[in-house]
C-alpha cells in the first residue's frame, strides 16, 4: 500500500492539466496497489464546501478517519490531522505526491509578516500557517517521499522580473506573482533543504526545462519520460477540413495569457482584417471576465472574437481540430497538455518560450515559440500560418517527427510505468 497526498477538489471541479495528470495516474495506480488518499491539511475544512463528501465513497481509495469526521462537520486542528495521518500511514510503504503542494496562510498582513520572517529561520516549518504537506507527513510518519513537480516554481529571478515588467505593461493580474512564487518556494518553504532530507527519495519533473533557469542539482531529481500523455481517442477528431480561424484553449485567467489575447488579435487583423478567434471555457473570476470584454470593446474586436462559454469535450475537440492555429500565451506551464492535445488534433501552436514547454516541444516545427509578452511576435507567426499554402501547412503538422512524438505520449499507462520505477524500486 502507498499513501498519496493530493488535492481532493480535482474530483469536484476542473483544475487544469495538473489535475488531469493526477486523476489519470492515480486511477491506474489504484489498480496496481492499494492507495491511502490524504487530502492536504488546508483542504480538510473545505471538503463539504467543495461538495466532495458525496463523492468520496466512489473514489478507488482508502480514506483516513479524519475525512469522514470533516464531512460530518467536526472541526479538526492541524496537529490532530497530522497525528491522524501518522497513525493511518503505519502500514504504508511510501508517500507519493503527484502534484507538489505547499500552503501559506496569507489572510492578514500580520500572517504575511510572520511568513516573511520565517524565511530567515534555518528550519522547515510545519504548522497551520505554513506547511509543505507531503513532506510534513513524511517527517512525522518516517515514510519516504516521492513528489512530482508540475508547477512553474523554478522561475529565475530574471524571468520573474520579466514577468513583472510585462504584466505592468499589459496590466494583467498580479505583477509580483512570479517573484512571490519564487521566494515562497525557495525561501519560505525551503525547497532546497527539503531535497537534502534523507526521507525525500525522489523529486520527479514532468519536463527537464523546469530546472533550466535555476542552479539546482541533486541525484534525487529525475525527469519523467514521458511526463504527460493524451487520450488516443481524440485522434479521431483529426481533420484536414480546416477553417480560417484561431482558437484559444485554456483556463481563462491572466496566467494563461487571456489579457494578451486582444493585443495579439489586434496585431493580426492589421494584416488579416477578417481574422476570427474562438475562445471557450470558464473565466476564473467575474472581474477577469468583465475586464476581458471591456478590452475587446475598447480595441474594437467584437466582430473578430467569438466566446462560446463552457462547452462539452466533443465540441471542444471538433473546434480545435478545425482551427488553423492555436494561440497559447501561457505564463505558468512546465508540460502543457493543451499543446499536446492540439498537436494530436492536427493543429499547430504558438506559445511563449517558457523553459518547461520549450524543453518538451522544441524541435517540432508545428510549435512556434516567441519571447514572453512578445504579442507582436506571436501575431506575426499567426499571420504566417494563416497565409500558408495547404501543402506547406499540412507538412507542418503531419510529419514523421510529430507522429513519433505523439506515439511516445499517446497513453497514460506509459506515464504510470515511468512513475512506478521510482515508487516501487
Amino acid at each position: 500500500m502507498i499513501a498519496s497526498v493530493f488535492p481532493f477538489k480535482i474530483y469536484a471541479t476542473f483544475v487544469g492539466g495538473g489535475g488531469i495528470h493526477v486523476k489519470e495516474v492515480l486511477d491506474r495506480l489504484s489498480k496496481k496497489t492499494e492507495i491511502l488518499a490524504l487530502p492536504p491539511f488546508n483542504e480538510i475544512s473545505l471538503l463539504k464546501q467543495y461538495n466532495i463528501c458525496d463523492k468520496i465513497d466512489n473514489l478507488p481509495f482508502i480514506l483516513p478517519k479524519v475525512v469522514k469526521k470533516a464531512c460530518n462537520g467536526e472541526k479538526i486542528s492541524y496537529e490532530e490531522i497530522l497525528q491522524e495521518y501518522r497513525k493511518a500511514t503505519e502500514d504504508v510503504k511510501i508517500l507519493y505526491e503527484p502534484l507538489t503542494h505547499f500552503y501559506m496562510n496569507t489572510s492578514s498582513q500580520l500572517r504575511k509578516l510572520k511568513l516573511f520572517l520565517s524565511s530567515f529561520r534555518p528550519s522547515i516549518i510545519c504548522n497551520e500557517d505554513l506547511s509543505v504537506d507531503a513532506y510534513c507527513i513524511s517527517k512525522i510518519s518516517g515514510k519516504k517521499l516521492v513528489t512530482v513537480i508540475q508547477t512553474d516554481y523554478f522561475r529565475s529571478y530574471y524571468s520573474a522580473l520579466r514577468f513583472l515588467y510585462g504584466s505592468l505593461k499589459y496590466r494583467i493580474g498580479d505583477p509580483l506573482f512570479a517573484l512571490k512564487y519564487r521566494y515562497a518556494f525557495f525561501n519560505i518553504a525551503k525547497f532546497k533543504l527539503i531535497i537534502k532530507d534523507p526521507l525525500v527519495k525522489y523529486i520527479l519533473l514532468v519536463s527537464k526545462g523546469a530546472l533550466d533557469s535555476v542552479n539546482l542539482k541533486s541525484n534525487k531529481i529525475k525527469v519523467l519520460d514521458p511526463g504527460n500523455a493524451f487520450n488516443p481517442e481524440i485522434l479521431r477528431y483529426r481533420t484536414k477540413q480546416k477553417e480560417d480561424y484561431l482558437v484559444f484553449w485554456a483556463r481563462l485567467n491572466y496566467l494563461k495569457g487571456i489579457f494578451e489575447i486582444p493585443y495579439i488579435l489586434r496585431e493580426v487583423i492589421k494584416v488579416k482584417s477578417d481574422a476570427k478567434l474562438i475562445i471557450f471555457g470558464k473565466f476564473s473570476s467575474n472581474n477577469e471576465k468583465e475586464k476581458f470584454f471591456e478590452m475587446i470593446k475598447k480595441l474594437g474586436l467584437e466582430r473578430n472574437i467569438n466566446y462560446l462559454g463552457f462547452i462539452p469535450d466533443d465540441e471542444k475537440y471538433k473546434i480545435v481540430s478545425k482551427a488553423r492555429v492555436l494561440v497559447y500565451p501561457t505564463h505558468e506551464d512546465v508540460f502543457p497538455l493543451t499543446i499536446l492535445e492540439s498537436l494530436a488534433l492536427g493543429t499547430p501552436v504558438i506559445a511563449y518560450d517558457l523553459p518547461g514547454p520549450k524543453s518538451v516541444y522544441n524541435g517540432l516545427e508545428a510549435v512556434k515559440f516567441v519571447k514572453e509578452f512578445d504579442v507582436k511576435g506571436m501575431a506575426k507567426n499567426v499571420v504566417k500560418i494563416l497565409s500558408m499554402k495547404d501543402e506547406d501547412y499540412f507538412n507542418l503538422i503531419y510529419n514523421e517527427k510529430i507522429e513519433r512524438f505523439l506515439e511516445r505520449h499517446n497513453n497514460w499507462d506509459k506515464v504510470v510505468e515511468e512513475i512506478s520505477k521510482y515508487l516501487f524500486d
